[in-house]
């Protein structure tokens, strides 16, 4: 039954796909189970034929459904061609029951705000349908896929139902539907429920010869030949391999133009064994939304724009497409955060829900929950004026400023003209480092031994700080430091990379030139900005290599902890998962920034 008939202007609903198109997906899918010719279409009003002995009534009920401040759910049914007729729930129940044997009858509400009939079914008592099923909860939408032209409910039943076998279990069917389109962090999920009253259902398919099968199958395929030639076979061929490699992928920009200019929807195909990013597809935004075609695989898609207010903001998925026919999983809509969240977070990059790989063996997580996270570190210019106001107010101690600290040993050795002591410490902490190297594999490399002694790193370097530090400035800017799983998520992705921009290390990408040769100097900070080109999957800039940042430690024992940062003698200090712990001793040697989040710790 269609609920098809004009809807209050007011309410603005979004027009649904044909009520005919997902007829007809419903009735493909449970004629093999029904009796011949039984499919048909209900009018209001008019009488619904009885169902024969040892058979069931199936209702399936398509279109608009809203609640009303008075009415509760509500329904709008045609009249005719031209007319339409608003019914409360209450109304549409006692038309639909009235004729039908409740003990045989299953009520299918594939509608907005479904649940919301679930109260008046459930006080009718004995009177109810032996099933009845809702697609969405009381208060949510139901999703349709406006490229398949149907229902995401009427499709998975489509594919469930698709099968061999003689017999099924129809709640089995309803229950495996409601946990296929349960929130799965790509497209929005929806509260499929269902009240069961009486004994199962089960289902015998119709069964058909294996020579009539057989000669009915060579007949189409004869006619398919003969009817339409071997280019339109060919065509076939190659339409339906297009179908299977790629995805429909619809991103919703809200009103991302009110705060940005030059909005544009970037697709990019990831190899991270082969270190490579290519380019698929660019398309500016026209509208509200941006859809397109885009092949099954490793994909990175990206909402670029020149916000009004000059900073940058990264926003991403990073998703893994399968090819398959199955129709469920052929269109993915993609939801940016709303707009005044967006504006609230510059410099920042969101990370969203979903499914990603966890540490070196690539342990399946999920992230339930989205969180923003800074593209980049504090530059020493950037933060300096901070650092010293927080020594103003005495919430920084006399050692408690790495780089003050620095500023001001560097000035004191300058003034006292010991510059030859300059590269000792470094030295002396790079000799220490090896010795105890041979007994832990948590050696980093070496460090300061008397900060302020070496160079003070550039304006536009990232700014050491201490771990207290760190999470004071985060603190003062109202977030947190990155939690180390946060950390690696936004920096390798969701596919288990070992760097930001792969799985094979390469120095021209990031500051990790390693262990210095015989009589070079130990490596030095380079700018956050020095390799602009490489971010990670969401976005992030300057992650491995250069400065550590700190992060707070939940899946480990040690407090103090950072990731990233360069190496000098073992390569995997610099990966996208590494954690190196600090001890008090070291928190004024270790060149560590940080990086704040804005948002929940991510699972």
């Amino acid at each position: 039954m269609a609920l098809d008939g004009a809807t209050p202007e007011h309410l603005s609903l979004e027009p649904v796909p044909d009520a005919a198109v997902v007829a007809g997906v419903v009735n493909n899918s449970f004629s093999p189970f029904a009796e011949a010719s039984a499919f048909c279409a209900a009018a209001y009003r008019a009488d619904i034929a009885d169902a024969p002995a040892g058979t069931l009534h199936l209702i399936y009920l398509y279109g608009h459904a809203w609640l009303d401040v008075d009415a509760g759910i509500t329904v709008s049914v045609r009249e005719g061609p031209e007319d339409a007729i608003v019914l409360w729930g209450q109304q549409l129940l006692d038309w639909l029951l009235k004729a039908v044997d409740p003990d045989r009858a299953v009520l299918i509400f594939d509608c907005c705000h479904a649940g919301a009939f679930a109260p008046l079914l459930w006080a009718l008592g004995t009177r109810a349908p032996r099933l009845s099923v809702f697609a969405a909860g009381a208060n949510e939408s139901a999703i349709a896929f406006k490229s398949e032209r149907a229902s995401r409910l009427s499709l998975v039943l489509a594919a469930l139902l698709s099968g061999n076998q003689s017999r099924v279990d129809l709640v089995a069917v309803i229950a495996k539907a409601a946990e296929s389109v349960a929130a799965d962090g790509v497209i929005a999920g929806q509260d499929v429920d269902y009240h069961m009253r009486g004994e199962a259902i089960r289902l015998d398919r119709r069964t058909v010869s294996t020579n009539a099968r057989r000669q009915r199958t060579v007949s189409r395929i004869r006619r398919a030949l003969i009817g339409s030639g071997a280019v339109a076979a060919l065509l076939v061929v190659v339409g339906a391999w297009f179908y299977w490699q790629h995805v429909v992928i619809e991103v919703d920009l809200g009103e991302i133009s009110t705060i940005a200019s030059n909005v544009r929807v970037v697709t990019t195909a990831e190899a991270p064994d082969g270190n490579r990013r290519t380019v698929l597809s660019e398309e500016a935004a026209q509208g509200a939304s941006v859809r397109g075609w885009v092949p099954a695989g490793d994909v990175i898609v990206r909402v670029e724009a020149n916000y009004a207010d000059g900073s940058d903001r990264y926003l991403a998925f990073h998703l893994a497409l399968s090819g398959s026919f199955d129709p469920v999983g052929k269109f993915l809509r993609l939801t940016i955060p709303a707009t005044d969240e967006i504006e609230a977070h510059p410099g920042m990059a969101f990370i969203p829900p979903g499914n990603w790989l966890h540490e070196r063996d690539l342990e399946k997580r999920q992230l339930v929950a989205g969180y923003w996270i800074d593209v980049r570190p504090p530059t020493v210019s950037e933060y300096t004026p901070l650092a010293e106001q927080f020594a103003r107010e005495g919430l920084l101690g006399p050692r408690g400023s790495f780089l003050l600290n620095s500023i001001r040993n560097a000035s004191a050795v300058d003034a006292a003209g010991f510059e030859p002591l300059a590269g000792l410490g470094k030295d002396l902490s790079d000799i220490f480092a090896v010795i105890e190297s041979a007994e832990s594999d948590q050696v980093t490399g070496g460090g300061d031994l008397a900060p302020g002694l070496g160079e003070i790193a550039c304006s536009t370097c990232p700014a050491p700080m201490t771990r207290e530090e760190a999470i004071l400035y985060c603190t003062h800017r109202g977030k947190r430091l990155a939690t180390d799983l946060e950390w690696e998520l936004a920096v390798r992705g969701t596919d288990g990379r070992v760097f930001p921009w792969g799985n094979r290390i390469d120095q021209a990408r990031a500051n990790i030139p390693g262990l210095p040769a015989v009589g070079e100097p130990p490596p030095a900070l380079k700018p956050v900005d020095a390799y602009p080109d490489e971010r990670s999957p969401f976005g992030l800039v300057d992650t491995v290599g250069n400065a550590g940042d700190w992060v707070i430690n939940t899946t480990g024992s040690y407090e103090a902890v950072y990731m990233g940062a360069t190496y000098r003698f073992n390569p995997e200090d610099a990966t996208s998962f590494r954690k190196s712990p600090v001890t008090d001793e070291e928190s004024l040697i270790r060149e560590i920034t940080a990086r704040c989040v804005g948002k929940q710790q991510a699972d």
